[in-house]
């Protein structure tokens, strides 16, 4: 190893690394298999084995075309009844020239200044019949650059492949090409009715670009893991900055990796990777651009943790009484709140939060803002119409963060669990009025987070029932400090943020049950600890005009 690369293993070693795993070059080791390339490689090898002729893979700049053209040569160079060559630019001036390449690559002899081009095809064909024929091998010729083929080379290649058996063909001709090729075969279709196949490339998704990135530093990393993590907000933010091009997110990452090691640090958050976006691009970062990728990130976040899948991440406790079963809550995992910035990190993301990240969020689009609260999205969100006609505020309250708090904890406790759909449009609506917080990867203490009403549920509620009220609060910081004072650990207590006309807005204290009867809710009353149930009372009915901002235990 040169000097040079014992410099650079040595930078790597600081972040626990033996080797670069960001390189811009099509490293077959880095080859990471996604979906669409490994299909593509497959029926690349399969054409190539049945010697159907041509084939063509298109893609945009940057999707693995060169990577997947150096695992095809890869495939093959070992096998003894193969022979491979490659045209890294097929950019030439004249047919001479390239047939005389072509020549060179199969080894013939260099032609006398005077043949012409019609001897040099035949010289050609005569070595294909022998190759493929007599000595029973596959000659494949890989073109990359292909959007940069000449007409003249694409009518000579046309002429190739009608050199054959009547069982298969004896070139076998593999076109990486951009887009731009795609106009080419329009124009030329009797080469275009000759393609075996035609595949295409585009960018990876989120789940595969977050794995791509996880492979290549497993790849590189010194022992079974490597040391280097990227928090959930800054694996989106690559993916949105980068668009899901394999290229753009290795040279971005690769710009990550050289930040950390001169700031001697592991972890990768949001924060970070825009400042490396900054370097990457050369331009000044455009405030609205990021403000929206912010926005984005937190709906995703929210989406993982209030979907169907998020019961499935949750960490489950359980609170027994002596009457009945255990009642579980889920803990919802956010954004925390931390003392400095150094500790604003996310750990790694699961195989689960990755896939389900690509929910289509389709958050809310309306505009008008009155208050800072979007009215229609509180209206959308109504269960039916006798509900617009109340006179209910638009704002619940705002709660000031401590250390160790979650902006979607604070969301589950106040707004409890209703439909999934109904989920959203609160996260919808508490990303927007909350805009002015701007780092994803954590909240600072005493930060304000600002909650609005979004009427869940309407009287009337079941005749023949009731619940068990334990305090109720004319704040919704005061409801919350309650919260804060008798966790779950402490009794299954459920917040209720409700209006009606005679009480105005109120936030109940209730045990997170609904009973059958009197008796049972008294049995149960009996079980909290005496500091919760000295002032709790059982309530069987709500005013007829209640709007509840909270689903409220009925089964």
């Amino acid at each position: 190893m040169s000097p040079r690369n014992d410099k650079k293993m040595d930078y790597l070693k600081i972040v626990h690394l033996s080797k670069e795993p960001f390189s811009n070059s099509p490293d077959p080791e880095f080859f990471f298999q996604s979906s669409q390339h490994v299909a593509c490689l497959q029926k690349l090898e399969l054409s190539l084995r049945l010697r159907r002729g041509l084939n063509v893979v298109i893609g945009d700049i940057g999707t693995g075309k060169t990577t997947l053209c150096r695992q095809i040569i890869r495939r093959f160079a070992k096998q003894d009844e193969t022979e491979t060559h490659l045209i890294l630019d097929p950019k030439f001036s004249n047919q001479s020239e390239f047939l005389n390449t072509i020549a060179e690559m199969f080894g013939l002899e260099k032609a006398e200044k005077d043949s012409d081009e019609w001897q040099i095809k035949e010289r050609i064909k005569n070595y294909l019949f022998q190759k493929g024929v007599d000595d029973e091998k596959k000659i494949i010729l890989i073109i990359d650059e292909g959007q940069k083929i000449p007409v003249f080379c694409i009518e000579i290649l046309r002429e190739f492949l009608n050199y054959e058996t009547n069982e298969y063909k004896l070139l076998q001709i593999v076109i990486f090409a951009q887009r731009e090729f795609e106009q080419t075969l329009k124009e030329h279709a009797n080469f275009a009715d000759r393609m075996n196949v035609c595949l295409f490339l585009g960018p990876l998704n989120f789940r595969e670009s977050r794995l791509m990135i996880k492979f290549r530093l497993d790849k590189a990393s010194m022992g079974n893991r490597t040391s280097v993590k990227f928090s959930y907000p800054a694996l989106w933010a690559i993916y949105k900055a980068a668009g899901g091009y394999p290229r753009k997110i290795i040279n971005l990452c690769h710009q990550i990796i050289l930040t950390l090691i001169i700031q001697n640090r592991f972890r990768v958050n949001w924060a970070l990777v825009r400042s490396c976006v900054k370097r990457v691009s050369g331009e000044q970062s455009r405030k609205w651009h990021w403000a929206v990728a912010t926005v984005l990130t937190c709906l995703v976040a929210a989406v993982l943790i209030l979907s169907p899948f998020g019961e499935q991440l949750g960490i489950r406790f359980a609170w027994k009484t002596e009457d009945s079963q255990s009642v579980l809550s889920s803990s919802l995992a956010g954004n925390l709140v931390h003392e400095n910035e150094k500790d604003l990190i996310k750990e790694e993301p699961s195989d689960l939060e990755v896939a389900t990240a690509q929910i289509d969020i389709n958050p809310l689009a309306k505009e008008s803002v009155d208050n800072g609260v979007h009215k229609e999205v509180v209206e959308d969100a109504l269960p039916n119409e006798s509900i617009k006609s109340n006179n209910y505020p638009e704002m619940l309250g705002q709660i000031r963060a401590r250390y160790g708090e979650t902006v979607l904890e604070m969301v589950y406790k106040i707004y409890g669990t209703p439909d999934y759909n109904m989920r959203k449009k609160i996260l919808s609506s508490v990303v927007r009025i909350n805009q002015h917080i701007k780092n994803l990867d954590g909240i600072y203490i005493n930060e304000v987070i600002n909650f609005p009403a979004m009427p869940i549920m309407i009287t009337p509620l079941p005749i023949k029932g009731c619940w068990v009220l334990v305090d109720k609060k004319d704040e919704l910081e005061s409801a919350y400090q309650f919260m804060r004072i008798y966790p779950d650990s402490k009794g299954p207590l459920r917040m209720v943020p409700y209006w009606n006309s005679r009480d105005g807005l109120q936030f109940a204290i209730i045990i997170k049950a609904f009973f059958a009867d009197e008796e049972s809710a008294e049995i149960s009353l009996k079980k909290l600890p005496s500091i919760i149930s000295s002032g709790a009372k059982i309530i069987t009915n709500w005013d007829d005009d209640t709007v509840f901002f909270s689903n409220v235990p009925i089964n």
